[in-house]
């Protein structure tokens, strides 16, 4: 394929209905959580909260309201039983290395079977390295437990009373536990799911060795990217730091002039309202939204700390390591893609 086609392929808007009654819900789910926290003068909890939201939003479906709930509930003690283990595993290297190579894999072998159990899988390991890397999830693990059921409950009420008003339609999803006999009986291997679990844990010991302050990001990025096909792979990888570097340059120039924590969280409510609208135009459009939706958060929880710190560019910086590590699983995976990718530039 040329090369022309690739970048055609990575930059494809698609023209899709506007998701309105997700837009709502997205906004919703995730701004409740910080506005509450705003007035309790609890900040920091209540953008964890807000995080849960947002994978709350990323989790669901959109099956029968029933359904739907049924697997939100699953996915929610799933998410907290990890978000404890998580916080017990901080500051040891060897524990959190081998339960993250454990559940990659269990992630790798999830994958191209449906997104149910996939996304599921996803967000309870990046749920663990989330809170495997900060001391302050362990000191307040009691505050987070509970936002995160706050959020629970308030993305289950508004999803219920979008439902109600709008009457949107519903699709059939596969259930988890039918996923999981399919992935026993086609058994494929374990070549993919192997990738998988050494590059993601690889990355992770060397972004500790060498100090990254954020490990989680690249790691968590790798386990988004890494897909059995590896040209999807590459598609995505790019997407995604396109889409990051735009946000966080976006995000950037606002945090510039807007402190106001009010302010802030409109802003938060602006970017969770179009993210729906932007993923189902295409990956790279909905992660401006999504890269830009963190730094909020992260100036909310700690103000001026994106300036301090300088979280925008360490941002960028480790989506792009982690974007390639996932490029350089598609390659392990498939060697012969560099070659057909040097042919294809010279059309």
């Amino acid at each position: 394929m040329p090369f022309k086609e690739h970048v055609e392929n990575t930059l494809r808007i698609n023209p899709e209905p506007t998701p309105l009654f997700k837009m709502l819900l997205s906004a919703l789910a995730i701004t409740t959580p910080l506005i509450i926290g705003h007035f309790n003068h609890e900040l920091f909890v209540s953008m964890f909260g807000s995080l849960m939201g947002l994978v709350f939003y990323l989790n669901d479906h959109f099956d029968s309201f029933f359904v739907r709930t049924r697997h939100l509930v699953v996915t929610f003690i799933l998410l907290m039983i990890s978000l404890a283990v998580g916080a017990a595993s901080v500051g040891s290297l060897y524990t959190v290395a081998i339960i993250l190579f454990i559940l990659s894999f269990l992630l790798g072998k999830s994958k191209d079977y449906g997104i149910e159990l996939e996304r599921m899988m996803l967000f309870i390991t990046l749920q663990f390295l989330t809170a495997s890397a900060e001391v302050v999830i362990k000191l307040k693990l009691t505050s987070l437990l509970l936002y995160s059921s706050i959020a629970f409950l308030n993305y289950l009420f508004w999803a219920y009373v979008i439902f109600k008003v709008t009457k949107h339609e519903t699709k059939l999803t596969v259930s988890k536990r039918a996923t999981v006999k399919k992935i026993i009986a086609h058994n494929r291997g374990i070549k993919f799911p192997l990738v998988c679990a050494i590059f993601s844990t690889l990355g992770y010991i060397l972004a500790q060795v060498f100090e990254f302050a954020h490990a989680n990001w690249i790691v968590g990025t790798a386990l988004i990217v890494i897909l059995p096909d590896s040209y999807q792979s590459i598609y995505k990888s790019a997407q995604r730091v396109l889409g990051t570097i735009l946000g966080v340059v976006i995000a950037s120039v606002i945090l510039t002039y807007a402190h106001n924590q009010l302010l802030l969280i409109s802003f938060v409510f602006i970017c969770s309202f179009l993210m729906p609208l932007g993923l189902s135009q295409n990956y790279w459009v909905g992660n401006i939204y999504i890269a830009a939706m963190i730094l909020f958060f992260l100036e909310i929880a700690a103000p001026q700390s994106t300036a301090t710190h300088h979280l925008a560019y360490w941002r960028a910086i480790d989506i792009i390591l982690g974007c390639s590590i996932g490029v350089l699983a598609a390659i392990w995976l498939k060697p012969d893609i560099v070659k057909k990718s040097i042919k294809s530039l010279r059309h």
